[in-house]
């Protein structure tokens, strides 16, 4: 289970002290746990299990896929949870709690100032582009003096 257990921790792309505080644990028992001098309790692994979508049989023995495939629905709601962990203050807190209390009026306003964002992040990303085409394409035609270009005419 040691080398899984390092496998994991790098591809979530954790160090030993992330995967450590995300579960609760000191770092000093990743390592143990990771070298194989000590072996996770049960209750680690099903905490280990739980934090980061693993497949326990796959932890355990190797056999079957690593992760366990989980719904969309799922997914907002273990994001939802995390949020709410989050300090009262927090933005994220914030803001999904603003949703939460969002009535029909609320949903199309917050709709509306989206697509207006949007919107306005398109048209500002055209506009450069075109003003950028236009500075290249005459800078092609009248040659800044001293380049190259202006010097071959």
């Amino acid at each position: 289970m040691n080398e899984r257990l390092k496998e994991l921790r790098k591809k979530l792309g954790l160090t030993q002290q992330e995967f450590a505080e995300r579960l609760g644990i000191k770092r000093n028992a990743v390592t143990n746990y990771e070298v194989g001098r000590n072996a996770p309790a049960d209750m680690v692994v099903s905490l280990i299990c739980r934090e980061f979508g693993v497949n326990e049989e796959w932890l355990r023995t190797g056999e079957g896929p690593q992760f366990i495939e989980i719904t969309r629905a799922e997914q907002i709601q273990q994001m939802v949870d995390d949020i709410m962990r989050d300090h009262p203050e927090a933005f994220r807190r914030r803001f999904v709690t603003a949703l939460a209390g969002l009535d029909d009026h609320g949903w199309i306003a917050l709709e509306k100032f989206i697509d207006s964002i949007t919107d306005q992040k398109e048209e500002d990303t055209r506009k450069k582009l075109h003003d950028d085409l236009d500075r290249q394409l005459n800078e092609e035609e009248y040659p800044a003096e001293g380049s190259e270009a202006s010097q071959a005419m």
